[in-house]
């Protein structure tokens, strides 16, 4: 059934997105009415929802759609809007601030190219394109592991442990890469913080913070910020 939003849930969005700005801000729908979820994203053109609170009010009640606001922009959605509204199987509200105007998307089977999608946390980031350009180059689907944002600089690495988890081994760093190889990057943290997927001869398929997610050569400083080199068990002996 089509979600479709009462006048009085989209006041009241419209109300915490003016309260929210700069930032966005972000809720859901549940029990008929707006509740608003703090958005813990640093960045201005982003939201993280705090997943405990969104869990607390899911374990009360049905939520009934993700909303969350866009600053100064049509609230027209983006590929991390799309690919997030289909990883919760959820409607998505967006209203735009101040311009009081809005839309709703739907799950619809939307998926985003691999080279070239916009950067969003948690679905178009550097582990949600090595997920999908792994599943599209050998048909292994692998887990999408929980990331807290900016973990990395709250201490803890559980990168390598997750992969084991998911079937794959480390290699020695001097161990020439192959087709599918992953790699884990340090980029200007003490932990492993950015993901690359290997494409033979000497591509690297990844996506930085804020950028679109891009094939190019991996040497230079990827290489040297490299200290992670696995490799998955059904590809060892191919």
């Amino acid at each position: 059934m089509t979600f479709r939003p009462t006048p009085k849930q989209i006041e009241a969005a419209m109300r915490w997105a003016a309260e929210c700005q700069p930032m966005e801000g972000c809720g859901v729908i549940a029990a008929g009415r707006f509740i608003p979820v703090d958005n813990t994203a640093t960045e201005h053109d982003t939201f993280v929802m705090d997943m405990r609170r969104f869990c607390e009010i899911d374990s009360k009640t049905r939520v009934e759609a993700v909303v969350h606001s866009h600053v100064y922009v049509a609230p027209r959605p983006s590929d991390g809007d799309r690919a997030m509204c289909e990883k919760t199987g959820l409607p998505w509200l967006i209203v735009s601030w101040p311009e009081e105007i809005f839309t709703v998307i739907e799950p619809c089977g939307w998926k985003a190219p691999v080279v070239g999608r916009q950067w969003a946390w948690g679905s178009h980031d550097c582990l949600g394109c090595i997920r999908d350009g792994f599943l599209e180059q050998t048909g292994i689907e692998l887990p999408d592991f929980p990331r807290e944002w900016l973990w990395w600089a709250k201490g803890g690495n559980d990168i390598e442990e997750q992969f084991a988890g998911a079937g794959f081994v480390r290699l020695a760093q001097d161990v020439l890469p192959r087709h599918c190889d992953v790699f884990g990057m340090q980029i200007a943290a003490p932990v492993v913080n950015h993901l690359g997927l290997f494409l033979e001869p000497d591509l690297m398929l990844h996506q930085m913070m804020g950028r679109p997610s891009v094939r190019e050569v991996y040497g230079g400083y990827y290489r040297k910020a490299t200290v992670l080199h696995l490799r998955h068990r059904e590809l060892a002996g191919t």
